[in-house]
């Protein structure tokens, strides 16, 4: 095989385990292995019948390179990282930050991406390659500009100041956002009063009156409501999770898009109740039964 390795115009064959590529002159071969793209256990062929790593191949590679060892090779590495890095450097303001994160690298290319027609051999092109992929990573500096807007609408909006709730008073009258959370209320006469809004969770309603009231967005979270009348009330959106409602009145209420979710609706009269959109979730129902999860509008 020695004989036939002569001549500076000779093409070879590049094998890293079963990885071939080529041809490449000997000047390109020198190249890589300067740049550290070649490594020395490499094997080598003219005909890719015989193969021979590098070290065995004095007429391939300079003796002396390989005498002196990693000393050479670090030594160019070096070099080529200098003035990468002052190239990168004086670039840094017009490449996108991700695409920079890749010349961490120094700009050096394995031996398993090169190939005949795309071998970059200098700085210059090592440039000019990063220019390239400025297009392809505009899409992922769009996507995390779109990420930072997001984060900053979220912190803005948690920096505002929360709305003011009203402290809890039982005594005061009945009106828009009113807070009775935890009040005593049985048989409590309410009827046709504007309570939109309110927070009313834990309540005791027990037969109260609350005839043709308004109580849409009210939250009335396991309150006990029960035996308590409330037909053709208007209860949209209202928030009635755990309440008690057995054997209440809700005749003609409008109930659409309210929460009813683990709510007991044992024994209640919905003659004429509008339920659209109304949540049931392991709601016990009018018979006793108890509805399936994902239960809107009917009990399943």
């Amino acid at each position: 095989m020695t004989s036939k390795l002569s001549g500076l115009d000779q093409q070879w064959y590049i094998r890293r385990g079963t990885v071939i590529r080529g041809p490449f002159t000997q000047e390109k071969v020198t190249h890589f292995l300067l740049h550290g793209q070649i490594k020395i256990d490499d094997e080598f062929s003219l005909d890719q019948q015989q193969w021979q790593i590098a070290t065995r191949l004095p007429e391939l590679l300079s003796l002396i390179l390989f005498e002196q060892g990693e000393n050479v090779l670090w030594q160019q590495q070096a070099i080529d990282k200098q003035d990468w890095n002052a190239q990168r450097e004086a670039l840094k303001k017009e490449i996108p930050q991700p695409l920079s994160e890749q010349g961490k690298a120094d700009g050096l290319v394995e031996l398993e991406s090169l190939s005949p027609d795309a071998v970059e051999g200098s700085v210059t092109e090592h440039i000019e390659r990063l220019e390239k992929g400025r297009q392809v990573s505009r899409p992922l500096a769009g996507f995390v500009v779109f990420s930072l807007l997001s984060v900053m609408s979220i912190l803005i909006y948690l920096k505002q100041p929360e709305p003011e709730v009203a402290a809890i008073d039982c005594a005061v009258a009945a009106s828009p956002r009113v807070n009775w959370n935890n009040c005593q209320m049985e048989a409590a006469l309410l009827s046709g009063e504007n309570l939109t809004g309110a927070t009313m969770q834990n309540m005791n309603l027990m037969r109260a009156d609350l005839t043709d009231s308004q109580l849409s967005d009210v939250n009335l979270s396991f309150s006990n409501l029960s035996a308590s009348v409330l037909s053709g009330a208007d209860l949209r959106q209202a928030v009635l999770i755990g309440a008690s409602l057995r054997g209440a009145d809700l005749a003609n209420v409008l109930l659409d898009g309210a929460d009813l979710s683990y709510a007991d609706l044992g024994g209640a009269n919905l003659a004429g109740t509008s339920l659209v959109g109304v949540k049931l979730d392991k709601t016990k129902w009018v018979n006793g039964r108890i509805c399936a999860i994902g239960s809107v509008g009917r009990c399943q």
